[in-house]
């Protein structure tokens, strides 16, 4: 199989079905996959791993928005509430358009900055529910 890169230009990013991706700098959705701890006994073939639950993520980095309709200004009043995400992943891209969807708990990240600097937002959510990624085109 030969190389094959892509650089992430585009996402399609919404909240309760509200787009917020023209804010968005960068993302990352971590599934929150866990290693299990090697436990041993006194048998021969005593050793099994730990099962372990799952605690995925979504991490933000956005240009902050405190409008009215603005990503900062949801996030602060919907703050602890479990909502709907959507997250398309090179949705301009045919053969490697994906999806992940579900539900996350709102947190709002910390306001404020140094004088003159351009004014982002930093936050990770949790997921409750992480439906399988699903191929669109």
């Amino acid at each position: 199989m030969t190389v094959h890169q892509r650089r992430i230009k585009m996402i399609q990013f919404t909240l309760e079905s509200v787009a917020y991706e023209c804010q968005v700098q960068s993302w990352k959705l971590d599934p929150g996959i866990e290693d299990g701890e090697r436990q041993y006994t006194q048998c021969p073939d005593g050793t099994f791993i730990e099962e372990t639950d799952d605690d995925p993520s979504l991490e933000l980095k956005f240009f902050s928005d405190f409008r009215s309709a603005g990503i900062d200004s949801y996030l602060w009043a919907n703050r602890g509430r479990v909502v709907d995400f959507q997250l398309d992943h090179h949705p301009e891209i045919t053969g490697e358009h994906v999806r992940w969807s579900g539900t996350l708990i709102v947190k709002p990240g910390p306001a404020g900055g140094e004088a003159r600097a351009t004014e982002t937002t930093e936050v990770t959510m949790q997921i409750v529910t992480l439906n399988e990624m699903e191929r669109i085109g």
